[in-house]
């Protein structure tokens, strides 16, 4: 009888513990930037609208010569961020409140429509953002 409570004990605390580290290994955000800093995985929101668009996860890919990235993102959350987005600056702090101290943030928008404003955020210390900190237009 306590031989098979102890096993039940123990299988139950053996689950918890796995469920806790897949809880604790999944709770930050993703985020990844290649070598050569030229494409990352980040997160971004449409803004300029007045309401208060969810983070989402995007790819991108910078292209520095043209001053633009390149937007790739998964399921149908992911559709109104995909194309290519022309780089704006340094967004005003009115409109990035939820940003940690440690990210960086950049303001976009999109080709050929020039309404359309978003927001990229990924941390400031990353390669990707150094590349789109110097990719920012000049300002004479």
């Amino acid at each position: 009888m306590i031989r098979g409570l102890l096993n039940v004990a123990s299988s139950a605390l053996f689950i918890s513990l796995l469920g806790f580290a897949m809880w604790w290994s999944r709770r930050g955000e993703r985020q990844w930037t290649s070598s050569d800093g030229m494409r990352c995985i980040c997160q971004m929101r449409i803004s300029g609208d007045g309401l208060e668009h969810p983070w989402r996860e995007v790819r991108l890919l910078i292209l520095p010569a043209l001053s633009t990235i390149a937007i790739t993102a998964k399921n149908h959350r992911g559709k109104p961020f995909r194309g290519t987005w022309n780089l704006l600056g340094i967004p005003h702090a009115s409109l990035i409140g939820d940003v940690a101290p440690d990210q960086q943030t950049f303001a976009v928008h999109k080709q050929g429509n020039n309404e359309q404003t978003a927001i990229v955020r990924m941390s400031s210390a990353s390669a990707s953002a150094a590349i789109m900190r110097s990719c920012l237009p000049k300002i004479s």
